[in-house]
C-alpha cells in the first residue's frame, strides 16, 4: 500500500519552519508528544528537508516573513514541484494583514494561524489538516482526474506498471507541461485556467497519434504512453492550439522505447527530466530523454548531498584573477572566483555547480563565504606587507533577497579593518530585469557604505541598457565574447562603441578574456582602463596571488 494512505500508529512527522530560534523551541516542544519534529531556520533550509523527507512529512508549520526565503517563497517553490502537492501547509504570523492571509491561501496554504498560539486550539486544526489531507490522499486512487477525465496520477502509474508487464510491446512517454501556468493562473485566475486544461486534455486526446494511457500526474503535467513511433517525435503535436486564439506554449518531454523493468514512477520522471531540460527556452518545445541527461541529474544529486559537508570542510576555495591597469601597466585589481577540489569527483568546473546553486539557494552561503575569505586575504596581506588591489566579487540573484546584505558585507570589511573601496560587487544586468527595484536599492545601499558596483557581462547576449540609467554603477566589464568576435574579424567597432559609452557615463571599463598583445595594444588605443585574462595570468591560488601582488602592483 502507498505509504501516504497507510494507517499505522507511528508519530506523523511534522516541518517546522520558523527563524525566531525562541519561537521555533516553543513549538517543537508543544508538539513532541504527537509528533516527530523536523526544525528549519528559513526558508531555504525548509525547502532542502521538504525535499530529504517529503515521503514522510505529514504537515508543515511555516512563518510568513524569514531571511533567505520567506514563507512566500516557499510556497511558490513548493507549488512548482509536484511531488509536493499532498503536503499541507499552515501558515504563521504576528501579522494581521489581510492581504497576507489572502497571498498566503492563494499560493496553495491550507489553513492560517496567528501568534501567539493557543495550544490546544493550534493542535485541532493542525490534526484536522492532516486527516483531511489522508482522506484526500485515499480518494487520490479514484481512477479519474475530476477535472480532465484522464487517469489521475496514482491509478496512471498503476495502469501503467500492469500493461507493462502484461505487454513486450514498444512504447513511449511523452510528459507535457504548459509553459508559466503560474502565470496564466495569476492573470486568468483558476476558473478560466481549470477550463483551459480541460479543453487542452481533451485536444491532447484526439490529436497525440498511438494513446494508450493517458493521466494528469500535475497541476499542469500530463502524461501519455503511446505507441513507439517509428522516426521519432521531432515536433510538438498539432492541433493544440484554443478555439479562442490564446496563446500559449506546450512542452513536450519524451521517453522513447521506455524500459519495462523500471517503475512506472521513474519512466514519467525520464520524460520529465528531458522537460525540465527546455524550460524557459522558447526556440524549443520538445525533448528527448537521454543517458546524458540521467548522468547530469546522478551528478547533481552528488553534488547536492555533498555541497553543505564540502563548504564545512574547507573544499571550495578562492582562487584570484588580476586584472591589468592599462594605463598605470600594473596590476589594478582582481576578481575573487570560487573552485571546488571536491574529494570523489575532483577538480570541479564552476560551470558545473555555480547554475545548480543559483537553482537552490546553495550560492549564497558560498558567495558569503567567498566575502569571508577575500576579506581574510586583503587582512593577510596588509599584515605581511604585501600590496593590495580591489577585488571583485561575484553576486547572485538570491544574495539580494538578504536583506541585510549591505549590512553584512560593511560589517566583515569592518571586522578585517579594510577599506570597503578594496570590495567591489559584480551583478549582472539578468539580475537586474529579475528585480529591478531591490536590487536597485540594494546597490544603492552598497554605495553609501562606499562599495564599488560593477556591471558584469556586458554585451554577453542582453543589454538593454536600462541598468545603466537605473542602477549606481562604477565600472561595465565587458564580457569575452566582445573581445573574441573582435579578433576573430579584425572589427573593434563593438568595443569603440562600449568604451565611448562607459567613457560618456564615467564608467571605468574592464575587458575581459584578452588573451594576446594585438589585442591589449588595440584596448590600450581604444581608451578601455583595465584588461582582465591569460595573457596577463590565470586565476591563481590565494599565496601565489600574493607573490603575484609583490611582483606587478605599483
Amino acid at each position: 500500500m502507498n505509504r501516504e494512505i497507510e494507517t499505522t500508529e507511528r508519530k506523523r512527522t511534522v516541518l517546522v519552519v520558523e527563524d525566531n530560534e525562541m519561537n521555533r523551541e516553543i513549538l517543537t516542544e508543544l508538539l513532541l508528544d504527537d509528533y516527530e519534529v523536523l526544525e528549519a531556520e528559513n526558508g531555504q533550509v525548509g525547502l532542502d528537508q521538504l525535499y530529504a523527507r517529503y515521503e514522510d512529512i505529514s504537515l508543515v508549520m511555516l512563518d510568513c516573513y524569514m531571511p533567505v526565503c520567506d514563507g512566500f517563497e516557499f510556497l511558490e517553490r513548493k507549488r512548482e514541484d509536484s511531488r509536493f502537492d499532498t503536503i499541507p501547509v499552515i501558515m504563521m504570523t504576528a501579522s494581521s494583514e489581510v492581504d497576507d492571509e489572502i497571498r498566503c491561501l492563494e499560493l496553495g496554504a491550507s489553513d492560517f494561524v496567528t501568534k501567539p498560539y493557543n495550544a490546544e486550539v493550534l493542535k485541532n486544526r493542525m490534526m484536522s489538516v492532516i486527516r483531511l489531507r489522508e482522506s484526500s490522499a485515499v480518494l487520490g486512487y479514484l481512477e479519474s482526474d475530476l477535472l480532465t477525465g484522464l487517469y489521475s496520477k496514482e491509478y496512471f502509474y498503476i495502469k501503467l506498471q500492469q500493461l507493462l508487464q502484461a505487454s513486450g510491446a514498444s512504447y513511449d512517454i511523452l510528459c507535457s507541461d504548459v509553459e508559466n501556468f503560474r502565470g496564466m493562473n495569476e492573470r486568468w485566475g483558476t476558473a478560466r485556467c481549470d477550463e483551459f486544461l480541460r479543453d487542452l486534455a481533451d485536444r491532447m486526446r484526439k490529436n497525440i497519434p498511438g494513446i494508450v494511457l493517458g493521466g494528469r500526474i500535475g497541476a499542469d503535467v500530463f502524461a501519455f504512453l503511446t505507441e513507439h513511433r517509428e522516426g521519432g517525435w521531432n515536433e510538438v503535436p498539432a492541433g493544440l492550439a484554443g478555439e479562442d486564439g490564446s496563446r500559449f506554449v506546450v512542452k513536450f518531454g519524451v521517453y522513447e522505447e521506455v524500459d519495462h523493468a523500471l517503475p512506472a514512477a521513474a519512466l514519467c520522471d525520464r520524460a520529465t527530466l528531458a522537460l525540465g531540460s527546455i524550460k524557459r527556452k522558447f526556440h524549443q518545445d520538445i525533448s528527448h530523454y537521454d543517458e546524458a541527461m540521467q548522468k547530469k541529474q546522478l551528478l547533481e544529486q552528488q553534488i547536492e548531498e555533498s555541497m553543505e559537508q564540502s563548504l564545512r570542510n574547507g573544499e571550495f576555495k578562492v582562487f584570484y584573477q588580476p586584472k591589468h591597469d592599462l594605463h598605470s601597466d600594473h596590476t589594478g585589481g582582481a576578481e575573487a572566483l570560487v573552485r571546488w577540489i571536491h574529494p570523489e569527483l575532483g577538480f570541479m568546473n564552476p560551470g558545473v555547480f555555480i547554475p545548480l546553486f543559483e537553482r537552490n539557494g546553495f550560492i549564497t552561503q558560498v558567495d558569503l563565504f567567498i566575502w569571508e575569505e577575500v576579506c581574510k586575504e586583503l587582512r593577510r596581506c596588509l599584515d605581511n606587507g604585501i600590496p593590495v588591489v580591489p577585488v571583485s566579487v561575484n553576486a547572485s540573484r538570491m544574495d539580494f533577497e538578504l536583506p541585510d546584505l549591505a549590512e553584512r558585507i560593511a560589517d566583515m570589511a569592518d571586522r578585517y579593518g579594510l577599506d570597503r573601496k578594496l570590495l567591489h560587487i559584480e551583478v549582472t544586468e539578468s539580475m537586474y530585469i529579475d528585480n529591478p527595484k531591490q536590487i536597485a536599492e540594494t546597490l544603492e545601499k552598497l554605495h553609501t557604505y562606499g562599495f564599488q558596483v560593477e556591471l558584469d557581462d556586458f554585451g554577453s547576449g542582453y543589454s538593454s541598457l536600462t541598468s545603466l540609467n537605473t542602477l549606481r554603477l562604477d565600472v561595465m566589464k565587458l564580457d569575452m565574447s566582445m573581445i573574441r568576435h573582435a579578433a576573430a574579424t579584425n572589427d573593434y567597432s563593438l568595443l569603440r562603441f562600449a568604451a565611448l559609452l562607459a567613457d560618456g557615463m564615467r564608467l571605468k571599463t574592464v575587458v575581459e578574456g584578452v588573451e594576446t598583445m594585438e589585442q591589449v595594444t588595440a584596448l590600450r588605443v581604444l581608451g578601455c582602463d583595465y584588461v582582465q585574462g591569460y595573457f596577463y595570468s590565470k586565476p591563481l591560488p590565494a599565496k601565489d596571488f600574493e607573490q603575484y601582488l609583490a611582483e606587478h602592483v605599483a
